[in-house]
């Protein structure tokens, strides 16, 4: 196998000879093993390996780009080459100053398993398929949609300003989507699970599960007009959290593309509410030291009881922040070219379980998964419950079709009274129920219709 971190000095070694003022490069190689099923029967199967170097090259604030696929000094030089002719001819950007330089940092552990390294493609049909059939034992008329897939990479990264790092990373994970029609009534639900260690990966279950969920969903029918209260499950929980994470990037910030731009400080949800993003979970889907430029990563309070504490920011970002005559720390969630991104997303817990939670709704709706991210500019939820039941008395009482969410999300997440104690966790990232007073509820059909 190629000397990775030789093959990235000498990129950025050929970058900054050739006049590049500032260097990266990343050599990485791996292998991916993809498995998919259709209609319950093996559709396809990838096992693909492959590699290469990719340089930046940046002068007087123009950046270039090249990758190459090969993996050898001749590919690296010339993708080094490349980079640095394509920085000549770039317009210059501002807010660059700077690619950081190296600190201290603890390596996080459980990124790599030599388990799942080692796997084939006959373990990833045996696991997916064995999910399929757990499907099917619900009932012979379910057809089953999925994947599996595995994997494992290697990369060394190295810049101009003294930083070197390695890195090996692991992955494995299983995803069914379990269809029931029977004439026009249908009923289906989705359901995966992922790890980076075959000790946290266990979809021993799901097949079954989500097809008991989709039968669950027949004789769908639309929820009355009305505002109502809304539990949102683990998944639908977390698509909100992880959108609010999202937008305390400070790339989006000081573009005035997030909408808490200008909220630091500022109350933006109910005293229930604390985010942290934390990428330094062990086995954390989204874990590593560093980020993607290679500033050393850090746990984040981004909201405390409420409060907008902390923006996710980069080098870059750090940079601009301070040319604005702004203070800004640099938290490590920097991604290569200047942009931000969160990690694993990890809300607070509460202290009375989903359970509790629900039997106190006299009337409202249950959300499974998906469909509350607000509009990352503006704010404002207008989102379809394609999994969701009507809550009657604590209970719930029928699935739901044709139902909308209309509310913006500083009013959803101020009405936020609940978090359970209970949760989902996907490695790095906590998923627990939540409650939202008062969310304005509406049939897809009375939402056309202006009503």
């Amino acid at each position: 196998m190629a000397d990775l971190m030789e093959l990235a000095r000498r990129a950025v070694e050929v970058a900054v000879a050739e006049g590049a003022e500032f260097a990266d490069a990343w050599a990485s190689d791996g292998r991916g093993l993809q498995v998919s099923v259709e209609k319950n029967s093996l559709k396809s199967t990838n096992d693909r390996s492959g590699g290469g170097v990719s340089v930046c090259a940046i002068i007087c604030g123009a950046t270039g780009m090249s990758h190459d696929g090969r993996l050898g000094a001749d590919a690296a030089v010339e993708a080094a080459l490349r980079a640095v002719s394509a920085a000549r001819l770039a317009a210059p950007d501002p807010d660059f100053v700077r690619l950081p330089g190296p600190e201290p940092f603890d390596e996080v552990a459980g990124l790599y398993d030599p388990d799942i390294a080692s796997m084939g493609i006959p373990q990833i049909v045996e696991f997916l398929m064995a999910e399929v059939e757990g499907a099917r034992s619900v009932d012979a008329r379910i057809l089953v949609k999925g994947g599996g897939s595995a994997g494992f990479g290697r990369s060394a990264m190295v810049n101009s300003c003294g930083i070197e790092i390695e890195h090996d990373s692991t992955w494995v994970g299983c995803s069914v989507f379990p269809t029931f029609k029977d004439g026009d009534d249908v009923g289906s639900y989705f359901d995966f699970d992922h790890a980076r260690r075959m000790s946290e990966f266990a979809p021993g279950g799901i097949g079954r599960s989500a097809a008991e969920m989709a039968m669950s969903f027949r004789g769908a029918r639309p929820a009355p007009t009305a505002e109502l209260t809304v539990v949102l499950g683990p998944l639908a929980s977390i698509s909100l959290f992880s959108a609010v994470a999202g937008a305390a990037g400070a790339d989006g910030i000081q573009r005035g593309r997030s909408f808490l731009a200008g909220k630091l400080g500022e109350r933006i949800a109910s005293e229930h509410v604390t985010i942290v993003d934390d990428g330094l979970v062990p086995g954390g889907l989204a874990s590593g030291a560093v980020d993607g430029a290679g500033s050393v990563r850090r746990r984040v309070t981004v909201v405390e009881k409420g409060v907008f504490r902390q923006e996710l920011h980069g080098l870059y970002t750090v940079e601009k922040a301070h040319r604005q005559g702004r203070e800004a720390v640099c938290t490590g969630h920097g991604l290569r070219l200047g942009g931000v991104s969160p990690t694993n997303v990890r809300p607070a817990l509460g202290s009375r379980t989903a359970a509790e939670i629900l039997s106190e709704v006299d009337e409202g709706i249950y959300v499974n998964h998906g469909g509350v991210a607000p509009d990352m500019i503006t704010g404002e939820i207008s989102a379809s419950v394609d999994f969701g039941f009507k809550i009657e008395k604590g209970r719930l009482a029928y699935p739901l079709r044709n139902t909308m969410l209309g509310i913006n999300v500083f009013d959803l997440l101020g009405a936020m009274d609940a978090v359970s104690s209970d949760f989902r966790e996907e490695p790095g990232t906590v998923m627990p129920t939540t409650r939202v007073r008062g969310v304005k509820v509406a049939s897809a059909r009375a939402q056309a219709q202006g009503g």
